[in-house]
């Protein structure tokens, strides 16, 4: 058996290390994994994400995304790493993110669809990044679409968690004596 020189076992040891360091935990990250915690924001699965909405009474954010899509990832960091925005999606929203083409098979009760197909065919998704708002019972509130600040983007969000949508909150407190 040959002997090894030092140096060499140590740049070995080296290389492992550093392969190991860029490849990852060894986890599994693929579209299968119910959820993502990027940027200290937890992106759930769209099928996951209306469960844990329901049973905890938050509205739903929806990131329509994609892997090719530049403004998504200025979205990711600038937008999605201000502190404002973090808090406020833990908070008060489930967040979930939907990849525009993946095939990945979502299982909403029982009916079986593709993010691909949920983007395109239920929210009519054309472009990306778009970011959808939905009640807690899993009701379409609207969309924003586009590269958002954290002024634009903490501005829908306060509007949502605050329900201010809600026309018949707006009219009890103006008849209260509110300012609208």
């Amino acid at each position: 058996m040959k002997h090894w020189p030092t140096a060499t076992i140590a740049a070995l040891l080296i290389f492992a290390v550093v392969f190991t360091a860029i490849a990852g935990d060894g986890k599994k990250t693929d579209a299968k994994t119910p959820s993502d915690k990027s940027n200290g924001i937890t992106w759930l699965s769209y099928d996951a994400g209306l469960t844990k909405a329901k049973a905890e009474d938050k509205h739903v954010f929806i990131n329509f995304t994609t892997k090719w899509c530049g403004w998504c990832k200025k979205m990711n960091k600038t937008t999605f790493i201000e502190p404002e925005i973090v808090d406020m999606l833990s908070r008060k929203f489930v967040s979930v993110k939907v990849d525009g083409d993946s095939k990945e098979e979502l299982d909403i009760d029982g009916y079986k669809i593709t993010e691909r197909n949920l983007a395109r065919s239920e929210f009519g998704i054309r472009s990306y990044p778009t970011y959808f708002f939905l009640k807690p019972d899993g009701a379409k509130l609207g969309a924003a679409r586009g590269y958002q600040s954290k002024e634009q983007l903490s501005q829908y969000l306060a509007y949502v968690a605050e329900r201010k949508y809600d026309t018949t909150k707006t009219q009890a407190h103006s008849e209260k004596g509110g300012s609208r």
